[in-house]
């Protein structure tokens, strides 16, 4: 089950990529993948009871997890507990409106870590369907990231990270808040913002949290 939920969030990743990732995509299409990957087998598929599938559900939020950044080093949801607030940044290699924004996040990043606020960035596109990592594309991460100034933490994508975060949305750029403990305390933002729109939105959710 859970090699089936990672092909198919892959599949609907690529599809977002190749027809613009910013939400272009026609709604039934990214609705049915969506549908197949929440979608629940009946006992005799799967040989689990009602009652096991229930326990298996995974909550949401990054409060557990086991991933590596960009450049090899293992991260785990520690990378949030000095925060009090942290925006992540879910973007593709690929995806223009993520490559428009990051130069202001790596901005706001340098503005906002010494009141408290992280940004990480979570990059979808460099892994196969086994989530291994492809060393053209992280490559091609790495100079996006210098190029954009955006010099803050990337992570590579983990299983985990699918099952409690990434199924929750359908277009990227997809950004969210998390608190210290990586509870998400906010909304999801689809689509790119200007610098001056991130600043209201991060001014927002510090008030609020």
């Amino acid at each position: 089950m859970r090699k089936k939920f990672t092909i198919l969030f892959v599949l609907l990743l690529s599809l977002l990529l190749i027809t613009g990732c910013g939400g272009s995509t026609p709604e039934e299409q990214a609705d049915e993948l969506v549908q197949n990957v929440g979608e629940e087998q009946t006992d005799e598929e799967t040989g689990i009871s009602d009652e096991e599938q229930i326990n298996d559900q995974v909550s949401i939020g990054l409060t557990s997890f086991d991933t590596a950044d960009l450049y090899g080093e293992e991260v785990n949801e520690s990378i949030f507990q000095d925060y009090s607030l942290t925006l992540v940044n879910v973007w593709g290699t690929f995806c223009g409106p993520c490559l428009e924004e990051m130069p202001y996040l790596g901005e706001l990043h340098e503005e906002y870590e010494p009141q408290g606020v992280n940004v990480v960035g979570i990059v979808i596109d460099i892994q196969d369907e086994d989530l291994k990592v492809d060393e053209d594309q992280r490559e091609l991460a790495k100079e996006i990231v210098q190029d954009t100034g955006a010099e803050y933490t990337h992570l590579v994508i983990s299983e985990d990270m699918i099952d409690s975060v990434l199924s929750q949305f359908d277009a990227i750029p997809a950004s969210f808040f998390v608190d210290s403990d990586g509870n998400i305390v906010s909304e999801f933002y689809i689509g790119s913002k200007s610098k001056e729109e991130w600043v209201d939105v991060i001014e927002e959710n510090i008030n609020k949290n």
